[in-house]
């Protein structure tokens, strides 16, 4: 048993991709910034949704850097990001963030 390995096939757990970038991530940024564009197209000014639209460009190309060299490296980010909007009320009275399965909330004295 000396030397035995379990394969790990990472073709099953890499997600699907669309120019380098996550499909899912890549289907948000797109349906936000399609569906911001569009309303201040209608309310604002058609410059406006330029803007909105030329801001996603370097979103996209900074995801397709992210994911170059791990394609789990955007799921990462992300999740420290959602842990730390998350555990904001722990950190603001303990001063660290302490990840466990029940939520903090403050009791009744």
């Amino acid at each position: 048993m000396d030397g035995f390995r379990d394969p790990i096939f990472t073709g099953c757990t890499r997600p699907a991709m669309l120019g380098g970038v996550p499909i899912m991530p890549l289907l948000v940024i797109g349906g936000l910034t399609l569906l911001l564009a569009v309303w201040l197209y209608y309310l604002v000014s058609g410059y406006v949704s330029l803007g909105i639209v030329l801001i996603t460009i370097p979103i996209v190309l900074w995801m397709r850097h992210t994911t170059k060299t791990d394609d789990q490296r955007l799921r990462q980010v992300m999740m420290r990001a959602r842990m730390r909007l998350r555990h904001g009320p722990s950190r603001a009275t303990w001063g660290a963030i302490s990840y466990g399965p029940l939520s903090w909330k403050t009791r009744r004295s």
